[in-house]
């Protein structure tokens, strides 16, 4: 069986997801101490997934889909990808608990010498007039944070790298359920892109 451009892009694009959340799950299982990395990689495999979808929406166009669903599907892939692009600009903390992601947090801004003002998940670093936004889903054992003034993102990457310090050389409380689903993400998401490759090529 011949496979075209679209039978061979899927696979592959399954394949760069399935590298990420494994690698995540794995380093989250194997170090099992919190640690933050930038969402810039995943935001980065959304934005090729949505190319991905736009180019396979015309392949359908081209298979005789409707003309109102080729381009409903790239609008609604589109806002998605935006609607990320905000919410998961910054860095996300795995294997936290609220507990731990604030200690965290607080002696980062103390090993830098950021006077803060703490409110609600805002935290207000006064010396430099920086925003922090915080959120933990302690459920998940994850967080995010990020700046609100993409003017200070050098700031947040200080504080980011500080954290993961603390969480080197510190005994805290993790939540491993996290990783432990993304492992077994990763690994349905391995088989899903070999069964997509292997049997087609075969059949």
């Amino acid at each position: 069986m011949k496979l075209d451009f679209y039978d061979l892009m899927i696979p592959i694009l399954l394949g760069l997801m399935s590298i990420y959340i494994l690698t995540i799950g794995l380093r989250g299982v194997l170090i099992r101490r919190p640690f933050l990395v930038s969402n810039r990689w995943w935001l980065s495999i959304m934005f090729v997934g949505f190319i991905a979808m736009i180019l396979l929406s015309f392949s359908f166009s081209i298979r005789g889909s409707s003309y109102a669903m080729n381009w409903v599907i790239p609008l609604i892939l589109g806002l998605l990808l935006v609607r990320g692009w905000f919410h998961y600009r910054g860095y996300m903390a795995y294997s936290v608990t609220e507990k731990s992601f604030r200690d965290a947090l607080l002696a980062a801004l103390q090993k830098l010498q950021l006077p803060y003002e703490e409110s609600l998940s805002v935290i207000q670093l006064t010396s430099v007039e920086a925003t922090l936004q915080v959120s933990v889903q302690s459920r998940m054992g994850t967080g995010i944070i990020k700046v609100k003034q993409r003017s200070h993102k050098s700031v947040l990457r200080e504080v980011v790298n500080a954290m993961n310090e603390y969480f080197r050389i510190s005994s805290v409380p993790t939540n491993m359920i996290s990783c432990v689903f993304y492992l077994v993400t990763g690994a349905i998401v391995v088989i899903l892109a070999i069964d997509m490759s292997f049997f087609r090529i075969v059949f």
